[in-house]
């Protein structure tokens, strides 16, 4: 069963060879230490379509927190002492990107997804879309979005995969992949920004992914216990690529 929404950003007004190869491990890109005991978690994922950011939050000793955050990396479920954060992301030489408060929920984990391609012809609360950009003229802030997904962590049924396209300008198109001579099912088509909620999923899962007309084998393994987890699909040197980021309790 798929649940196709458009993602939305608590930061604004709106919103490969495909097949990886690599495991899909935990990587984990650095904590940082609260200062007291928090109830709010918070796993943040670079699937920007840019090499790697700066992200630091204001009202601490460390506004840059993580210097060089490459795109395709996470943080650990790290934990926050207050449930209001800023959050400032810059250019690796420092430069501005965006700014903004986000009020996280009470006594809870979620993923912070990190999105855009610092293009500047488009507005920059949401990816371009398939259509050209704009006609040129406009001099808009950097591209960049950041999105608060909950975790499910338990729920009634099995597993729960989230989908996300976080590629500017393309589709991505979801299917299930053969089986007994039944052809492939589509499960869902991603517009730009877009994401589907697969629910009742076994614990390993094999899907088609097609981008661009060209069509691969996509594989969700589980490691240890099974979770949850989200799928950003983006843009690494202008080809489609993904990471299998997995709720971490």
């Amino acid at each position: 069963m798929a649940q196709a929404i458009a993602l939305s950003s608590t930061l604004t007004t709106s919103t490969f060879n495909l097949a990886s190869n690599r495991p899909h491990t935990h990587r984990h890109h650095g904590t940082e230490t609260p200062t007291q005991t928090p109830s709010v978690k918070v796993t943040i994922v670079n699937a920007t379509c840019i090499p790697a950011i700066a992200l630091g939050t204001q009202g601490t000793n460390k506004l840059t927190a993580y210097p060089n955050f490459p795109q395709g990396e996470w943080t650990a479920n790290q934990a926050v002492p207050t449930p209001e954060v800023h959050y400032v992301a810059l250019s690796t030489n420092g430069t501005l990107i965006a700014s903004q408060i986000i009020k996280f929920k009470h006594v809870s984990s979620q993923f912070l997804l990190l999105t855009g391609d610092l293009s500047r012809n488009n507005p920059p609360d949401h990816l371009p879309q398939l259509s050209a950009a704009e006609d040129g003229i406009h001099n808009f802030p950097p591209n960049f979005q950041f999105h608060v997904i909950p975790y499910s962590l338990v729920c009634s049924d099995p597993c729960h995969y989230r989908f996300i396209n976080a590629m500017p300008g393309k589709i991505l198109i979801i299917r299930s992949t053969p089986c007994d001579r039944k052809p492939p099912q589509q499960l869902a088509y991603l517009a730009p920004g877009n994401s589907a909620l697969l629910v009742h999923q076994p614990g390993s899962a094999k899907f088609e992914i097609e981008v661009d007309g060209q069509v691969s084998t996509f594989c969700i393994n589980q490691e240890g216990a099974v979770g949850n987890c989200i799928v950003p699909f983006f843009l690494r040197n202008g080809i489609p690529d993904h990471i299998t980021v997995f709720e971490d309790p």
